[in-house]
């Protein structure tokens, strides 16, 4: 009758071991993510107001050749931005040219530049709240830019995708500090 309750107590304490560590795993996943967000601000000032960005991703161009942009996501304010710098001779874009972003759902969204034009290869959009939860939803696949001359598009892989959303919850937590 002993070896049976030394069984029976050893059992109700291996289980209660498993269930507390059960319990410490399931208090660990509810708390939130971090991040290693690496937002740089500098001294530089856009437009007399601080800015801070985040790590550049390099996109390779599908259609072209031996082209290369380069995405940064930044934040102004409270808006958070996207830049773009297509790495080619002579890449012309006007005002209002269109991006346009082709999700894996097969839903696309387009894009009006914010920048002025430039002969650069630079496009800029400041996104609003509805526009960043779209692109924080979704999936991107494609990134179409058009410009004067030729259409460059660009592939996002899923790791890419996952650093652009990462990149705009650290930006929306981000305080831009006066410097």
């Amino acid at each position: 009758m002993n070896t049976f309750k030394t069984y029976w107590t050893f059992f109700f304490i291996g289980f209660g071991g498993l269930f507390l560590q059960a319990q410490v795993v399931l208090d660990s996943a509810l708390k939130t993510a971090q991040f290693d967000c690496k937002i740089t601000q500098t001294k530089e000032k856009l437009g007399n107001k601080y800015f801070v960005s985040t790590q550049d991703l390099r996109l390779r161009a599908e259609n072209e050749e031996f082209v290369y942009a380069i995405m940064e996501l930044g934040k102004r304010v409270n808006s958070i931005f996207m830049y773009i710098r297509i790495i080619d001779k002579n890449v012309c874009i006007k005002k209002q040219q269109v991006v346009e972003i082709k999700y894996v759902s097969g839903e696309t969204v387009s894009y009006k530049n914010d920048y002025p034009v430039n002969c650069d290869g630079i496009f800029v959009r400041k996104f609003n709240q509805k526009e960043l939860k779209t692109i924080n939803e979704k999936e991107m696949a494609v990134i179409k830019i058009y410009t004067y001359q030729k259409n460059y598009e660009f592939l996002i892989s899923s790791t890419q995708n996952y650093n652009i959303n990462n990149q705009i919850h650290c930006l929306a937590a981000y305080r831009i500090k006066p410097i």
